[in-house]
């Protein structure tokens, strides 16, 4: 059919290859709410987006496919009526023939008729389709359940409105008649789709209507929305799958069983609705089998049952499996046994892991001295050898006891620490920690290493440990920082006397002025001699401070005010070697949370280094500035040097540069950087100097 004759009653429409409007008349353009100008040169689907929903959008393909004539009734909502359309391939371009029907008054007639005064008081969507699936009627509830207008659905495809993941078993009902043709209704469940966007999980409970020679007419469908059903299902099947539980039930008068789906990922096998009986035993694992009919005949009997057995599964892989069985009565009085079956595999695995790991540490410990334990979290208890028993000086050789039990042994300005760092071991996996206990009346020193270990859902099981007596190796160290501190002491006193013989010279003249001075001059040599008194006091306070120990106490303070403490006791020994020490700091300074007299010591192990290293004078330069979470100090010398094969070495005990030197200094002063949470750095350069960079976090403010 190559051309038309004008009818004011019946349209004509040409589309392109490209789907373009490229003729229209007058009625065919007022059908689409258009004029026959609006449409030339448009594009049908995008002038029209809903159409692809309708039977015109699979039929005008069909028919530009197939170059076959195709017709169909097919509803417009611009112009709210039913037509009878015809489409022609003529060429490249599709002709169209548009005829007004009557169906719509039927079908008016036919919703007052038979289902107005009924689905307007219902929620449930009802449908009425076409034996292809196209909707013929749709009850009022759409709206509030899909969001749509009644004009939205009319004419469209069912299967246009299904998601994607669900239009197999949609279509099954409307196209694959073989499956279909022993049942005339049924219940399909599917997903459709909602005007705003999302998707609404429903049941339709079909029936076919059929006509005098029994052919199917069309499809009536009731849809329950069932989304709220869905979650629940949803989030049952979702918290099996995490946990690694399944389900199962059996009528115990059938040869056959049903298996959830998790129960099937757990067997390695293919889900599917029921299993064989026969076929769920095999993959138990021989000596197990018997154990397993005990367990359901005491169900049976008493009605509950509980037990672990293993299966082999097809790929070879043996899994440890927890059964909880139970005795129900269906319907009918039928008797059944259900239950859950957990798979434990993992959690077996660890616990012989931790078996073997605990006998092996049990031979470390015994050659290197050490005791262990292991911390239960999930029941509170605590197993702990022989010799943390003794180190913790429990009354009785107990093995297990309460964590609690083991606290109270812990020094009370310990006892805050221990918790909070065991806390944070069970979050992030390890816990190394050095605290005292008190064992009747005699504090020590222990230090402890531990691991964190998890089940497969991140919950910490147990925390497992080593616990050593690290008493005389602090008391070593803290004698070796005492006879350092003495050492520079020593080395100190010459300059010292020297600061003091200054002040003493002018108080002994003064005196002697005071024999024959007036009162005013009386005053004012008073107020001298004081300032020299104070000058001697302060003086031998500070050699006082590193002679004694010291408490140590950990508070905020200025380096920059440390460093010109030091640099004015260690002034007149630097001026004594011709040595300038240069200053030079940052006006704002964070604050660094340390022990006073502990840094204080290490500058002075330093600065006195870099005055020994420059023997013919040199300019010392001493700079501090802030940087990223802390302090940063440098002291640059201009001294001879030290070779790059012994800067390694420079901290070790009883290594040294100098020639009558102990290398304690050094050593003590890396220990006391290392507690204060620090870093000490050296770099050198024969013939040029030293660069020395201590880095110390800044206080919490």
């Amino acid at each position: 059919m190559s051309t038309f004759e004008e009818s004011a009653s019946m349209g004509f429409i040409i589309l392109d290859s490209n789907w373009h409007f490229i003729y229209a008349n007058d009625y065919g353009a007022s059908i689409l709410n258009r004029s026959p100008e609006e449409l030339l040169g448009k594009m049908a689907w995008a002038e029209f987006p809903a159409a692809i929903r309708h039977a015109c959008y699979s039929y005008f393909h069909q028919a530009r496919k197939s170059g076959k004539e195709t017709s169909f009734n097919e509803y417009v909502k611009p112009s709210n009526q039913w037509i009878h359309v015809s489409a022609f391939p003529v060429g490249e371009n599709l002709h169209i023939v548009i005829r007004k029907t009557e169906m719509l008054a039927n079908h008016f007639a036919m919703e007052n008729d038979l289902y107005q005064k009924y689905t307007n008081y219902i929620q449930d969507l009802i449908t009425l389709t076409s034996e292809d699936g196209i909707l013929l009627y749709v009850s009022p509830s759409v709206k509030n359940l899909l969001g749509f207008e009644l004009e939205d659905m009319y004419g469209a495809s069912v299967l246009a409105f299904c998601h994607p993941e669900d239009i197999d078993g949609l279509k099954s009902i409307f196209i694959n008649e073989k499956e279909c043709a022993a049942n005339d209704q049924g219940i399909v469940t599917c997903r459709f789709l909602h005007k705003k966007g999302w998707y609404v999980w429903l049941e339709n409970s079909f029936k076919w209507l059929l006509d005098k020679q029994g052919k199917r007419t069309q499809n009536l469908g009731i849809w329950r929305d069932i989304s709220e059903r869905k979650i629940v299902e949803d989030r049952f099947i979702q918290a099996q799958r995490l946990g690694q539980f399944g389900s199962f039930e059996r009528d115990l008068d059938e040869d056959s069983i049903t298996w959830s789906v998790e129960m099937f990922r757990i067997h390695g096998l293919e889900p599917a609705l029921r299993i064989d009986l026969c076929k769920a035993i095999e993959p138990i694992v021989v000596d197990d089998r018997e154990k397993v009919a005990l367990a359901i005949k005491q169900a049976i009997l008493v009605g509950m049952s509980d037990i672990e057995y293993k299966i082999i599964r097809q790929d070879g892989d043996i899994r440890h499996l927890r059964s909880q069985i139970e005795r129900v009565v269906l319907d009918g009085g039928r008797m059944a046994v259900r239950g859950l079956v957990h798979d434990i595999t993992i959690h077996k695995r660890i616990e012989q892991e931790l078996t073997q790991s605990k006998a092996k540490l049990e031979i470390a410990q015994e050659i290197a001295g050490l005791g262990h334990y292991e911390w239960d979290t999930i029941n509170n208890m605590v197993y702990v050898s022989d010799e943390l028993n003794a180190l913790f000086g429990c009354k009785d050789a107990v093995q297990t006891l309460p964590i609690e039990v083991l606290h109270e042994s812990i020094h009370p300005e310990d006892s805050l620490k221990m918790k909070l760092a065991t806390k944070k071991a069970l979050n992030e996996g390890a816990l190394d920690i050095i605290f005292r206990v008190v064992v009747r009346g005699d504090v020590r020193i222990l230090h402890t290493l531990a691991k964190t270990t998890y089940d497969e859902w991140g919950r910490a099981l147990c925390l497992f440990g080593t616990v050593q007596d690290i008493t005389v190796q602090k008391q070593t160290e803290e004698l070796l920082r005492k006879t350092e501190k003495l050492h520079v002491a020593g080395q100190l006193a010459a300059g010292i006397a020297h600061e003091i013989r200054n002040p003493l010279t002018a108080l002994k003249g003064f005196v002697k002025l005071m024999c024959h001075a007036n009162e005013e001059s009386k005053m004012r040599y008073y107020q001298i001699m004081q300032e020299e008194f104070n000058r001697i006091e302060l003086i031998l306070g500070e050699l006082l401070i590193l002679a004694k120990p010291q408490a140590v106490a950990y508070m905020p303070h200025d380096p920059v005010t440390i460093l010109e403490e030091v640099i004015q006791l260690l002034n007149t020994e630097a001026i004594m070697n011709n040595v300038e020490i240069m200053l030079i700091a940052n006006t704002i300074l964070s604050s660094v949370n340390c022990e006073r007299n502990q840094i204080k010591q290490v500058f002075v192990n330093v600065i006195k280094n870099a005055i020994e290293a420059m023997p013919s004078g040199g300019i010392l330069t001493i700079t501090a500035h802030n940087q990223a979470n802390g302090v940063n100090l440098q002291f640059v010398d201009q001294g001879q040097g030290i070779s790059e094969d012994r800067l390694p070495r420079i901290g070790e005990p009883f290594y040294t540069t100098k020639e009558k030197g102990t290398g304690l200094g050094m050593m003590v002063s890396f220990t006391i950087i290392e507690e204060h949470h620090g870093v000490i750095r050296y770099q050198s350069k024969l013939g040029v100097g030293t660069t020395v960079s201590i880095q110390l976090p800044a206080s919490v403010q």
